[in-house]
């Protein structure tokens, strides 16, 4: 692999946490305080705690965009997704997610969903999506902050 190459790949890996650390963020900032039961702390310990787990899911987005990428054989997917990949994203991403909340809410009892969270089998529906929807995000923006030049302009 050739140097132009390393620093595309480098970008695009850092674009893409990058965004799916603010993407995360607004997500977790929202459906955390009004969702979760025991959420009673102070505004400092609720942005470090939404701050740290923003960037787990960061890494795990991460994580689902190299799984795609050797599925394709192809780092610069994002530059132009289709519909095969977005079902990849999306089922990997529940996946993820159904397995995290699952050891969450029912084998360490980190966590549980106050009345206002929708479920599924006992797993909250937000968190069951998150993963999913931050992560197409999180892709879709990279690919036009990085490849936006290189499609041309429709008329």
């Amino acid at each position: 692999m050739n140097r132009k190459k390393i620093a595309e790949v480098g970008l695009v890996l850092i674009s893409i946490f990058i965004f799916s650390y603010m993407v995360n963020f607004i997500w977790e900032s929202l459906h955390a305080v009004f969702l979760y039961e025991d959420h009673d702390f102070n505004a400092m310990k609720y942005v470090l705690m939404v701050s740290y787990v923003s960037l787990i899911d960061g890494f795990l987005i991460l994580g689902i965009y190299l799984f795609v990428a050797a599925l394709w054989t192809d780092v610069a997917w994002i530059q132009e997704m289709n519909g095969k990949q977005i079902c990849t994203v999306l089922i990997a991403g529940l996946l993820l997610a159904a397995a995290i909340e699952y050891r969450k809410v029912f084998v360490t009892r980190t966590w549980s969903c106050n009345r206002l969270m929708p479920t599924i089998f006992g797993l909250g529906l937000s968190p069951l999506l998150q993963s999913s929807s931050t992560g197409l995000w999180a892709f879709w923006l990279s690919g036009r902050v990085l490849y936006q030049r290189e499609k041309p302009e429709r008329r």
